[in-house]
């Protein structure tokens, strides 16, 4: 398939699944080989359904969870609470852009990091076995046009007004507003720890 793609090039306006399936008609009337041209409209066929199913899989946003950036991070911060059960991972999910980074890991030499849609529906994150809370200590929001970087300090304790936390970290938020709405891009998170305490600043 590299021959095609040097011989036609695809245009930036047809970024995205919609203008991948013009270019594969275009070329389905370029190429000659029957088969050929079967084995593409077969594709077609294929990333279509595949998109129409995770759209209808994917949770609608409350309103006030996404109108805002303070919605969106309230609504994430009450979604990972809660009493010993299960999370509510689809209001989270609604939050993340589909196709969203969590649980970025570095560790290692090379970042890792998951997909919000699968990561937020495995029982290992869904299931809470004891109160758990996390509450916002601060916040701050770095935003230009429909860009944001919101740094959020968040402290963990068995009830939301308990401010006797048994431990503090920073996430991370990247956020994009589109569609008349904010989508979170990416968290990352990282624990307080002894070797390396939260910066006073980020405690203001």
């Amino acid at each position: 398939m590299d021959w095609i793609i040097n011989t036609y090039t695809i245009p930036r306006e047809l970024n995205g699944l919609r203008g991948f399936l013009l270019f594969m008609g275009f070329l389905f009337l370029k190429l000659t080989k029957k088969e050929t041209a079967m084995k593409l409209l077969f594709i077609c066929f294929l990333l279509l359904t595949f998109s129409r199913t995770q759209a209808q899989d994917y949770p609608e946003a409350k309103l006030d969870d996404v109108s805002t950036i303070d919605g969106v991070v309230k609504a994430y911060y009450e979604g990972v609470s809660g009493h010993p059960g299960k999370r509510d991972g689809e209001r989270i999910l609604s939050l993340f852009i589909p196709g969203g980074k969590i649980k970025i890991n570095a560790d290692g030499n090379i970042p890792t990091h998951q997909l919000a849609e699968y990561y937020l529906r495995t029982e290992g994150f869904l299931t809470i076995s004891s109160d758990f809370f996390e509450r916002e200590i601060s916040r701050d929001t770095q935003a230009f046009g429909y860009m944001a970087n919101v740094i959020s300090t968040y402290g963990i304790s068995d009830a939301m007004e308990n401010e006797n936390y048994t431990a503090r970290g920073v996430t991370v938020f990247e956020l994009v507003k589109t569609g008349g709405r904010w989508w979170i891009l990416s968290t990352m998170w990282q624990r307080e720890s002894e070797e390396n305490p939260i910066p006073p600043h980020l405690l203001d």
